[in-house]
């Protein structure tokens, strides 16, 4: 593949996922949850540990904590 295509592979994945109405459904939305930096990052660093497999467990384990 080359960088022009790689670019545009990526930049079309930037436009599919980097949307308000994917957050919902999705790890990323476990830091959102939280208005602390502090707390923001600890959430967003546990969530990223769980983000292996099915979102709505991943999403569902973070919660737990």
């Amino acid at each position: 593949m080359t960088k022009k295509a790689l670019k545009e592979f990526l930049d079309r994945k930037v436009d599919q996922y980097n949307q308000p109405f994917f957050i919902k459904d999705d790890p990323i939305s476990i830091p959102h949850q939280f208005s602390k930096k502090q707390d923001i990052e600890i959430a967003g660093f546990f969530a990223a540990i769980f983000s292996w497999g099915n979102r709505t467990t991943i999403i569902n384990k973070s919660k737990e904590l």
